[in-house]
């Protein structure tokens, strides 16, 4: 009995090595697996730096003063209640003449915050026409307080803030763009 009891002792210990050394070269396996999908990600395309961020092609939008200057910016059109609803969250950066364009399909006043917002803002509220009706400067990223519109719009501007007050931009200014019916 001692033999065999020896025997299936020896069995079963030869087993277990066995077995660590399948699970050990399985842990090898998806160690390289887990470093070629990294170096694949690190040599893709450069990915959008927020998560979940909606893709948007950008467009030209000018801006013309009351004293004739104009200034061109190259927006995003940000039209659908998704698109609107994602708008800059999660952007880090945002070049200085980028931004934008939040379009209605009709007039009505309009509050917008700064949740999950990582860069501060200009908050432009535009008139039916495409008049600048509001400016607000947004420097508290990542809040809820809301900037109202004081009446109705058509439209809501994002850019950098201090962009607008470096521009010399106004209430009154002109907006337009070849897409958009303000």
């Amino acid at each position: 009995m001692r033999f065999y009891s020896s025997y299936v002792l020896e069995k079963a210990r030869a087993a277990s090595v066995l077995q660590r050394s399948y699970m050990f070269l399985a842990g090898l396996v998806m160690l390289s697996l887990v470093s070629s999908m990294a170096i694949s990600a690190a040599q893709a395309p450069h990915a959008p730096d927020q998560p979940n961020q909606i893709a948007l092609a950008t467009a030209p939008l000018t801006i013309t003063t009351a004293t004739g200057a104009t200034h061109r910016f190259d927006i995003r059109l940000a039209t659908t209640a998704a698109q609107q609803a994602k708008g800059l969250m999660y952007v880090r950066h945002m070049p200085p003449d980028e931004g934008m364009l939040f379009v209605f399909s009709a007039a009505r006043e309009a509050g917008f915050w700064m949740r999950n917002t990582l860069i501060p803002l200009d908050m432009i509220f535009v008139s039916v026409g495409g008049r600048i009706e509001k400016i607000v400067t947004r420097y508290d990223t990542q809040s809820d307080a809301v900037s109202l519109s004081d009446g109705r719009v058509s439209a809501v501007l994002e850019l950098n803030a201090g962009r607008a007050a470096a521009l010399g931009l106004q209430k009154g200014d002109q907006l337009s763009h070849p897409e958009v019916a303000f």
